[in-house]
């Protein structure tokens, strides 16, 4: 079967243009906040990533995918990077799953690698880093859940090469093996991507987690349902209180079995 290749520009849901304009919005406080009004710089180092989450910070695990370079070299191109990956391969999801399934895999993907970082950052030192931030573990995560969904399908990598679903994957896991292997420091951390990969793998469409999930879920609902079936049974028929008379005709009948 021949691939098709994408040309046309995604169309986005309400899910996705709110998404993206919530990262848009964050990212506009900060920067005017901290380049225009010499503000706002403590409650951006209140929401990246840190090792504070031992002590108690847990919403730092949440908000850590949330923000972006708000200043300096690159900042503008951190939030591009990210807006660009949620539309172009999110809308897609968003069709396929619906925009309260899509929102639940975002958060759930962000909150993965958010955490996957900083326990792998605890356990390997040389992987550590703080603070980290950035979504690009969503993006990570955008990408493996759109290659497992669309396997038929090709999208115009940098806009121009056409690649598949498993080309994707490939590109995606070499470019960030190749960073490791670099030690090229990224803001969202060293782990954070792999945590996005791991996450696709695990909770996408066709992963095989949410497969056994499904089955599980189908035996239950099979097992409700003869359960119900059970509970509606004819009710047993009351044994009739009767006798058996031997002889037949020859003798006559005793009065006391009768009764």
């Amino acid at each position: 079967m021949q691939e098709q290749i994408s040309f046309g520009l995604p169309k986005p849901g309400r899910a996705l243009i709110g998404t993206m304009i919530g990262v848009t919005a964050i990212w506009v406080l900060f920067a005017a906040a901290i380049n225009w009004g010499s503000a706002g710089i403590d409650l951006f180092n209140l929401m990246v990533g840190s090792d504070d989450v031992y002590r108690g910070q847990v919403w730092r695990l949440l908000t850590s995918f949330m923000v972006h370079q708000p200043s300096g070299p690159g900042s503008v191109g951190h939030l591009l990077t990210t807006l660009f990956g949620l539309y172009f391969l999110g809308a897609s999801l968003e069709q396929r799953w619906g925009g309260q399934r899509f929102l639940l895999y975002l958060f759930g993907a962000g909150l993965f690698a958010s955490s996957l970082q900083l326990l792998v950052g605890t356990l390997i030192p040389t992987l550590h880093q703080e603070p980290y931030y950035g979504a690009l573990g969503v993006i990570d995560a955008i990408a493996v859940a759109w290659a497992l969904s669309f396997r038929g399908q090709q999208v115009r990598l940098f806009f121009v090469l056409p690649i598949s679903g498993f080309g994707m994957i490939v590109f995606i896991v070499v470019m960030n093996v190749l960073y490791i292997i670099a030690m090229e420091t990224r803001r969202e951390g060293l782990v954070t991507p792999f945590g996005g990969m791991l996450a696709g793998f695990l909770f996408a469409e066709g992963s095989p987690v949410r497969r056994r999930y499904l089955q599980w879920k189908l035996g239950k609902l099979q097992a409700q349902s003869e359960m119900l079936r059970g509970g509606t049974a004819r009710p047993r028929a009351r044994p009739a209180h009767l006798s058996v008379i031997q002889g037949g005709q020859s003798k006559k009948p005793d009065k006391s079995m009768l009764n």
